[in-house]
């Protein structure tokens, strides 16, 4: 971002009086000019992302950070998630970036709170939550440049841009044609590979056809990576020290299962334990608590991480994005846009095993199957102690572990009950096919003395959720173990193997939601004033905007019948019981819209030829809310010479709930093992198992039993509009000449900010908490409601720095540098209104306030990671055909607030990732750029979090490894 300081001759600050942006939305790339004498250089004016009034300079009242396509690919990025995870500014999550694909988080506010634009003008949300939308719909092959405004965007661009604007331009015009393709592939053997290939082909001059219209194609698919293509970084030796991973419960499903004589205790013994349970799926365990003091041994199986858990998923993605452009005489322009993708996010999720909503959460097997314990195919466990074939002996281990005579189990043909998943059909994936389609037609020109703009816009996104591999139907599971077919205790024979592979649910599309998004816009402006720094500028803007979304009945495919026909499914729409195992099917057939009308008014006032004061007031009306906002801003900048630019500005801003939040039709209900906060209490109320039962309660009816809790509330017209004040002061200078640099102070407060009570609060909280707690007759936890509430207050502060330099140029070429860096100074937050402020800069910790609540709730149910310094670093070199770039990205290193118990560690260490790419143009026609990212092979730090990623912080750092990219992009 380099800054201008060059004070604007008069003609061109008639310039800055064409409008053409709309109510939220930048104009086009393509600038109108202004009539100027043959003899007077013609300054082309643009819109920037932040203002409705043109200008000549890129560094107005507000900061804007532009990166242009070219320096994308620069720093080898091969996707747009790179760019957004890489951004100081920005604390988007990533490796592994959750089903809704990645998406950009300014300020840390959350993406609901980030507004993403593409050319000026809003795209269908990702329709489950109605609240942001990913990069992957971006077209790259089309792209030109991104605009970033950092906080303080809702006077102008309204709901959503509380935290900041992130715009998207792509080309205006392209003539010719190009292919490209592209590929990386980690050092180490595994997944995680990235192909990709794209074209674009335009026809018609804009200068001297009037017309032009081009067509640009990209599909990229991306390989999941998984915990065992990279072991080393999974070591169950390195996870002893934080406490994690090398100890799981007895009861922990895999396909070597441990089974029991009832269906609520079936973790006592385990055929394949001795002789160490059939790795890679399972691994031998000695139990939870084997380290305590002393010890209790529950040996079994457990499944085995490295197998089952993906670091990163898999990724398809398609976009098809065209313009038609004509230049009409007078002045005025036509533009239709249109853009269609899709993508795919291959969801895995280990294996899938029965929970509450089927029929039991076991299986059972009758003492007449060949697979039964001791009929020849498998071995009896071996025990010590009485051993009468009615009670259940301690299986035996060692003898200095297990002492007493050892005799085989005696099943005294019982039915046993085990859970379990299948494993030759590998982890389960699903399939989150999204799509995102949307048509713009818009036009500028001037009429009668007023500059114009106007569009009208279409869009629709869909999101389609389908069962892939490994989701198998539980009915026809246990009627594989009543006929002998399934073998619980090993691996399946070519039936067995056959017959798994005819119970899956493949391509079921469990849930169905579309979004919609309509709107007509128009804005004007004109110079009105003669001032001393040159004319008054005014615009004002308008737009009717029709927002609305779909939602579908659950399929009925495998959703259980009761005794009398009737589908197993509640008054609230929910699915009670299903035969899928994994899933619930969801979903309530049910349309929802909501209307917004706004009005913006800006003036852009040149006081003197050094001081500029711009304003602008937006009023919005949400017919849902049956209430209307006013924002005002009001931004100054000074520039007493051309070294030296000031700029100061307060703003207000507010965020509507999304219109599922208001109008969501039905709960969404998850499910998680626990203790009974109430009935069940602990030391640590996080972890289940731990707790003691109250009197007249047993642990099996209190303790570490599986709960629904509801994270949508399916009435929600309680909840409020965000509301929120910022401010920025900064300042630019151009000391020597190649030398700029930015530095802004910045800072925003949230009240009534919305976000869910996590599970974790009312756990920790209950009494706190003790009305979102639903109980049946005998005093269990029937559900608890984890949803959407307007909560405390959160402020943050911090600092923006962004500096260049080219060096002299030299006899052997050209070097540039450039830092982009922010720097936290507070990010301070009340999880409940009136609550205790809690920081969170520099720090990790798995409390429940630092979670899915307050500010941090839709990352994908992560806690936020603030590191205090994050930064972007990049040098080039130029000579000649060849240019190299060599490009870093830093967080600062974390605190751990709460260490899990038995790790002492607390500093979660600092993290750098340095690529290197070089790009060649000496072959007619031709680009070829080769690249490797992380250079130097580093890896994430680790953290005694597991929600983090399993005892390393992956949010923030790249679990690829070194990654070599080859690229060749060819000019026809």
């Amino acid at each position: 971002m380099n800054p201008y300081f060059v004070p604007i001759p008069r003609r061109a600050q008639l310039a800055t009086a064409v409008s053409l942006a709309l109510f939220q939305l930048a104009a086009q790339a393509q600038a109108q000019t202004t009539q100027a004498p043959s003899d007077v250089p013609v300054a082309q004016a643009v819109v920037v992302t932040g203002s409705l009034i043109r200008r000549i300079d890129d560094e107005g009242t507000t900061p804007v950070t532009t990166v242009k396509a070219a320096e994308l690919e620069a720093r080898g990025h091969t996707e747009l998630k790179d760019f957004v995870l890489e951004q100081p500014q920005s604390l988007s999550l990533g490796t592994n970036t959750g089903a809704a694909g990645p998406v950009t988080n300014l300020r840390g506010l959350g993406p609901m709170r980030t507004l993403s634009l593409l050319n000026g003008r809003r795209l269908a949300n990702e329709p489950l939550q109605d609240q942001y939308i990913s990069v992957n719909v971006i077209p790259r092959m089309a792209l030109e440049r991104v605009e970033t405004l950092n906080g303080g965007g809702a006077s102008i661009y309204g709901a959503d841009a509380i935290g900041g604007v992130q715009n998207y331009w792509t080309k205006r015009g392209y003539k010719g044609a190009s292919i490209k393709a592209e590929y990386a592939t980690p050092q180490m053997s595994g997944g995680g590979t990235t192909k990709s290939i794209g074209a674009i082909a335009g026809w018609g001059d804009l200068n001297e056809n009037g017309w032009n219209a081009y067509i640009a194609v990209d599909h990229q698919k991306k390989d999941a990576l998984f915990q065992g293509d990279r072991p080393e970084q999974h070591d169950r030796a390195v996870l002893r020290t934080l406490g994690l991973g090398i100890t799981p419960d007895a009861r922990n499903p895999n396909p070597l299962a441990n089974f029991g004589f009832a269906r609520n205790a079936n973790s006592n013994y385990n055929p394949a334990f001795a002789t160490g349970c059939e790795s890679p799926w399972s691994l031998p365990t000695l139990g939870n608590a084997s380290l305590n003091t002393p010890p209790t041994y529950a040996p079994g199986c457990s499944r085995n991480n490295l197998f089952w858990t993906a670091v990163t998923d898999g990724s398809e993605i398609t976009t098809v994005s065209a313009r038609a452009s004509w230049n009409i005489s007078g002045g005025h322009k036509i533009d239709l846009d249109l853009l269609h993708s899709e993508f795919t996010v291959q969801k895995f999720r280990g294996m899938q095993v029965p929970g509450s909503n089927q029929p039991f959460t076991t299986y059972s097997m009758a003492p007449t199957s060949r697979f039964y314990p001791g009929r020849g195919i498998t071995p009896l466990p071996k025990v010590v102690g009485s051993n009468t074939g009615a009670n259940s002996p301690a299986m035996y281990i060692d003898a200095s572990k297990t002492p007493g005579a050892v005799t085989d189990l005696n099943m005294n043909d019982r039915t046993i009950y085990f859970q379990w998943g299948p494993g030759e059909l590998g982890p389960a994936y699903r399939n989150d096919e999204q799509g995102n389609d949307r048509i713009v037609l818009s036009a500028e020109g001037e009429v009668m003395g007023w500059d114009y703009r106007a569009g009208l816009n279409y869009g629709r996104s869909k999101r389609d959720t389908r069962v892939g591999e490994g989701y198998i139907l539980y009915s026809k599971a246990q009627e594989g173990f009543d006929n002998g077919i399934l073998n619980p205790f090993g691996p399946q024979d070519a039936a067995g193997v056959e017959y798994l592979r005819s119970i899956q649910a493949l391509d079921y599309t469990y849930r169905l939601n579309k979004a919609f998004n309509k709107s007509v816009d128009l804005t004007v402006t004109r110079p009105v004033w003669a001032l001393g720094g040159g004319d008054l500028v005014v615009a004002v803007s308008g737009e009717l905007r029709e927002d609305s979304a779909r939602t579908f009945n659950a399929p009925l495919d495998y959703v259980l019948k009761r005794p009398d026909g009737s589908y197993n499914i509640d008054a609230s729409g929910n699915v009670v019981r299903t035969d899928l195992v994994g899933e619930v099917p969801q979903g309530v057939a049910k349309k929802l819209k909501r209307q917004i009308s706004s009005l913006v008014f800006e003036a852009d006032a040149p006081i003197t030829k050094t001081f500029t004061v711009n304003g602008s007031v937006r009023a919005d009306r949400y017919d849902d809310l049956k209430q209307t906002t006013v924002n005002p801003a009001l931004a100054t900048r000074w520039t007493p010479n051309d070294m030296l630019l000031v700029r100061a500005s307060v703003s207000s801003g507010f965020r509507a709930p999304s219109i599922m939040d208001i109008q969501n039709p039905t709960p969404e209900v998850r499910t998680l093992v626990m203790d009974d906060p109430v009935l069940c209490r602990s030391t640590q109320p996080l972890e289940a198992g731990t707790g003691t039962p109250s009197p007249g309660y047993t642990a099996d009816q209190v303790c570490n039993v599986q709960t629904n809790y509801w994270t949508k509330s399916p009435n929600n017209t309680h909840l409020k509009p965000e509301k929120s004040r910022g401010f920025n002061v900064g300042f630019g200078l151009a000391p020597i000449k190649n030398l700029s640099l930015t530095v802004d102070y910045w800072g925003l407060k949230l009240k009534d900010v919305l976000g869910a009570v996590s599970i974790a609060e009312i756990q920790q909280n209950p009494g706190k908490y003790e009305n979102f707690i639903n109980r049946r007759g005998d005093g269990t936890i029937d559900y608890i409601v984890a949803s959407q509430a307007n909560r405390g207050q959160t402020r943050i502060r911090g600092a923006d720095i962004s500096t260049s330099y080219r060096f002299p140029k030299t006899s052997i070429g050209t070097f540039d540098a450039k830092l982009d860096a922010t720097w936290y100074h507070r990010y301070e937050f009340q999880s409940e209104r009136d609550g205790p402020w809690s920081s969170n800069v520099g720090i990790i910790t798995n409390e429940g306030r630092f979670g899915s609540a307050g500010p941090n709730a839709g990352l994908a149910g992560a806690p936020q990671v603030n590191p205090r310094w994050k930064y972007t670093a990049a040098v080039t070199y130029s000579t000649g055909d060849w240019r190299a770039t060599l490009s870093q990205r830093f967080s600062t290193a974390l605190t751990d607030l709460t260490p899990r118990a038995g790790s002492t560690l607390t500093e979660v260490e600092s993290y750098s990732q340095f690529n290197l790419n070089v790009r060649y143009t000496g072959f007619k026609n031709t680009t070829v750029s080769l690249g490797v990212n992380n250079i130097t092979e580093e890896w994430p730090p680790l953290t005694a979090n597991t929600i983090y990623g399993g005892g390393y912080l992956t949010s923030l750092a790249d679990m690829m490894g070194r990654v070599y990219r080859a690229s060749v992009e060819y000019k026809f």
